[in-house]
Formats: C-alpha cells, structure tokens, sequence
C-alpha cells in the first residue's frame, strides 16, 4: 500500500515539473524573439484588405524593417515588402494621417 501511494506521489510530482516546463518553455517565446518575425514578404496590392499595420524597426534582433498587417475580418497576419512602391506610398500616407 505504502508502495503505490509513493509511485502516485511520484507520478504527480513527475507531471506538474513537466507542466511548468512547457509552460515556461511557452512564455518565454513571449517577451523576445531571437530572430525576424518575417520569412516571407507580399509585395502584391492588398492595400484595401489591411485593418491595421505594425512597423518594426530593426533590433538587436533583427537588422530588417518589418511591416506586419493584419487583414480585415481574417485576422491574418502577413509581413509587406516594404520595397514595392506601394507600400512606401501606404506607409508614407499612414504616418500622414497620425501627424497632429
């Protein structure tokens, strides 16, 4: 008897290190990401599907400029390419509007 409440002890002991291992392992990719967030860029017009835009300067983290937007009723996420031309006109008429 005093065998088996041992290996329960154990084995619950066991699963709640495991469970504040993968929770950690989760939240740490919270804070900071030791890469870029974009692999691949859209350069195509999509201008009219964008909700909003986030603009990344670059870091410690990663040396590009990133413009993440988020598409209208998807929620998506896409990374732009902030070569094309339109894009450097969204972003300039974006920054446009926030000016007082």
């Amino acid at each position: 008897m005093k065998m088996s409440i041992r290996m329960s002890a154990s084995s619950v002991i066991v699963l709640l290190a495991l469970l504040t291992i993968t929770e950690g392992m989760s939240l740490g990719n919270l804070g900071s990401d030791s890469r870029c967030r974009c692999i691949q860029t859209e350069g195509r017009r999509i201008g009219k599907l964008i909700e909003k835009v986030g603009i990344f300067p670059p870091s410690s983290h990663c040396k590009d400029t990133e413009i993440i937007a988020t598409l209208k009723g998807s929620s998506k996420e896409i990374c732009l390419d902030i070569s094309a031309p339109w894009i450097k006109k969204f972003i300039e008429k974006m920054l446009a509007n926030k000016k007082p």
